[in-house]
């Protein structure tokens, strides 16, 4: 499984290169536990400094991280590193319309793409995250993760790689901006209302009404976000997550 690298050139990036092709190959999986540093320069037959520069190699490319106190592992997601799209970096004021244009560009798609693709276990897990939701709304509370689960799940069920890369990443974002534009409880029932159209087009395989809603959503979504944006950012025209 691990390679002597002895004789090589460049034995840190060899290593990551290494562990790398150990995790395409799911011979190491996501959320797994690497061998200590020790063990790590012995099944490669290199210095530990060599090992050392390999982990900063691979934590800056998003593949491992550190746990403080439990060791290193293979991230989640790997390869996505922090904040991707930079968006710590995007200062204008508008960064949470902006990111509604761009959802509205990809997640109506996305819809459709599941409709056609999901199984009754993509259906029940979108279905869960409906529910979840409802629970929100009567209790008249204000709380996002029902809702960005839900549009994580239906990327998962349109079982295209880049597709359930992407739309987490965005749905991320939303959680960082979302102090922003800061929603209501009458917000969040709209939204459920719309969620719960979308849901019924997938569970039903309805590629083009799946779209349809999914557009419709986003399109009051940027609606809502834009009556609750800070005044300085209401310079657009034309959304809850």
């Amino acid at each position: 499984m691990y390679v002597n690298l002895s004789s090589k050139k460049q034995r840190s990036q060899e290593v990551a290169s290494h562990i790398k092709e150990l995790i395409r190959d799911e011979k190491l999986k996501p959320g797994e536990k690497l061998p200590n540093e020790l063990e790590l320069c012995s099944l490669f037959s290199v210095s530990r400094p060599t090992i050392r520069e390999a982990v900063k190699i691979l934590i800056s490319q998003g593949i491992i991280e550190i746990r403080r106190g439990k060791g290193t592992y293979v991230t989640e997601v790997p390869g996505i590193a922090q904040d991707p799209l930079g968006l710590d970096f995007i200062t204008t004021p508008n960064l949470r319309l902006d990111i509604i244009e761009a959802r509205l560009l990809i997640e109506p798609g996305a819809a459709r793409l599941a409709a056609q693709k999901a199984d009754s276990n993509d259906i029940a897990k979108i279905a869960a995250s409906v529910k979840a939701m409802e629970e929100v709304v009567y209790r008249h509370k204000v709380e996002i993760n029902a809702e960005l689960d839900f549009h994580r799940s239906i990327a998962e069920a349109t079982r295209n790689p880049v597709i359930m890369r992407i739309i987490p990443i965005i749905m991320e974002s939303i959680e960082k901006t979302y102090h922003d534009a800061p929603r209501t409880s009458e917000d969040h029932r709209h939204a459920f209302e719309e969620h719960k159209l979308i849901y019924k087009a997938i569970a039903d395989h309805d590629a083009d009404g799946s779209f349809a809603a999914m557009q419709s959503h986003l399109e009051a979504s940027y609606k809502r976000t834009l009556a609750r944006q800070v005044p300085s950012a209401k310079n657009k025209e034309g959304a809850s997550d």
